[in-house]
Parts: structure tokens; sequence; C-alpha cells
């Protein structure tokens, strides 16, 4: 539960940045084609989070009520109760695995944002030259 809530907070985070971005920034229409994509995929984690909180809530409540009742002598609604819950945890994982998915890919497309900016490339082709300079042997002369 303290994950989901982690995650939760961190891409609020994320989405205020984003919105601080978009308003205080002049965006280019590559830019916005960008953002677009990442408020969708942002808006879909945020849905799948909220899903995996209420059954991992919903999961908690039933295995209590599933403590309470075997305490009680109700073994048959105990089980059922205790059932019900794993299977709301089972639904939270898979709900889980999915936004770890589309975390995944968002990921995936920052870095070929990185890969495709000419900034960077000028900085790794300087950065190789510069290797390449000082693996020279100290008695050689350039």
């Amino acid at each position: 539960m303290i994950n989901f809530g982690n995650r939760y907070s961190l891409l609020a985070g994320l989405i205020r940045n984003l919105h601080d971005t978009v308003i205080n920034e002049n965006v280019s229409t590559d830019d916005s084609a960008r953002f677009f994509t990442q408020i969708a995929s942002l808006r879909h984690r945020l849905r799948l989070i909220a899903i995996i909180q209420t059954c991992g809530a919903l999961a908690f409540i039933l295995n209590l009520s599933a403590m309470i009742s075997l305490y009680f002598g109700m073994e048959t609604i105990g089980s059922w109760l205790f059932f019900s819950s794993i299977m709301l945890m089972v639904a939270a994982m898979v709900q889980f695995t999915v936004e770890i998915q589309i975390a995944n890919s968002a990921l995936d497309v920052h870095l070929s944002d990185l890969e495709k900016h000419q900034e960077w490339q000028d900085y790794l082709t300087s950065s190789k030259h510069g290797i390449k300079r000082s693996q020279k042997p100290s008695g050689q002369k350039d």
C-alpha cells in the first residue's frame, strides 16, 4: 500500500512539473504532441494507481473481516472473505504490472528524445574525442 501511495505522489510531482513547463514556456508543435502523449499516459497511470489502491484497501478490509469471522467461529464466511481478499490482491498486482509497463514505455520515449537531441549527440562526439586524447602515451606529441 505504501508503494502505491509513493507512486501516486511521484506521478503528482511529474504532472505538476509538466504543467509548469507547458504553462511557463513557449512550447513548439513538436513538443506539444509529445506533451499530449505524456498527459494521456499520466492520466491512464493515475487511473490504474487509483484502482490498485482501491483493490488493496478492500483486500485489507476483507482480510480483517475474515480474521474476525474466523475468531467468532464462522469458518465458511471467513474462508470466502479470505479468498476474496486474495483475489483483490491478485487484481491489484495485475494492474500494477500494467502500470509498470506504461511507465517503462514513457521512459523509453524520453530516452529516444535524448538520442535524437542534437546537443546530446554533440556531447557524445566531444567526449569520445576527449577520451582518445587522454589515452595517448605521455611521450608522444600531438
